[in-house]
């Protein structure tokens, strides 16, 4: 198949922006279960990042989250002075740069978001006994300097279970990183700027939602791993053209060939 021209796959990001942004502004405008130590709720959309970074890309998938945001802030009003994009925007990032074969990036962004979470003043180093505040981030950062990581890509161009696999992988990482950075945005609208004190923010805040995130997490992580892998089998032919899905020209050319990578 032959390569898009630079002007028409600029075209096709663009209108995949628009089209993504408005679908995230409808569900990001839906509330589901309650957030705890802050008068806002989870939304729809957060079950939807996974979809738009396989199906988006990096730049359209980033673009959909930070205009659909900032659209829902007319029925949603921010609950983190203006940046409620970031967290999302992180988890589209992740996703798109494993796909896209730029694991060693993504690894990166994610350890240096846990590390800002882990030193924070703010953070709860270990809420029960030895087990650590972050233990379930701490599964995902192995599971991302796995070797599994390296294989996504080639997974998710399989019919079978392996293709799952992958869009689990990727939902679950995405979802802890998102995790981090709300934490960290939660850390600086309450505690900084909010003026709880670290102490009482930690034993307090942070050792009350240390018993809930797991579920809250694992519950997103499922119902995203649901939504992305039956978009995904549905829209297959579509998905193998997405140019984040190679990470070079040679890719291409082997799919084109048939060759399988």
């Amino acid at each position: 198949m032959p390569a898009a021209s630079p002007l028409k796959s600029k075209s096709r990001q663009i209108t995949l922006a628009a089209v993504f942004a408005v679908v995230y502004f409808i569900l990001r405008s839906v509330p589901t279960f309650q957030m705890i130590g802050i008068a806002g709720s989870f939304t729809a959309g957060d079950f939807v990042l996974t979809t738009l970074a396989l199906i988006g890309g990096l730049w359209s998938g980033a673009l959909a989250v930070v205009a659909g945001t900032i659209l829902a802030y007319a029925s949603r009003a921010p609950l983190f002075y203006g940046l409620d994009f970031l967290p999302a925007l992180l988890n589209v990032a992740i996703v798109t740069l494993i796909v896209s074969k730029r694991h060693h990036i993504a690894q990166a962004a994610y350890l240096i978001v846990l590390l800002a979470f882990v030193v924070s003043p703010y953070s709860l180093t270990f809420a029960f006994g030895y087990i650590p505040y972050t233990w379930l981030h701490l599964v995902a950062l192995v599971l991302l300097f796995s070797p599994l990581t390296t294989k996504v890509p080639r997974w998710l161009h399989a019919s079978d279970f392996h293709q799952f696999l992958a869009v689990l992988l990727l939902a679950f990482v995405g979802t802890m990183a998102q995790h981090l950075m709300g934490g960290l945005l939660f850390e600086l609208t309450l505690g900084m700027i909010g003026g709880i004190d670290p102490l009482t923010f930690r034993n307090t805040i942070w050792y009350g939602i240390f018993f809930v995130y797991p579920e809250e997490r694992l519950l997103i992580t499922a119902l995203s791993t649901i939504i992305a892998a039956a978009v995904l089998a549905s829209t297959r032919k579509w998905f193998v053209h997405i140019p984040s899905t190679r990470d070079s020209t040679c890719d291409a050319q082997n799919h084109a060939s048939g060759t399988r990578f």
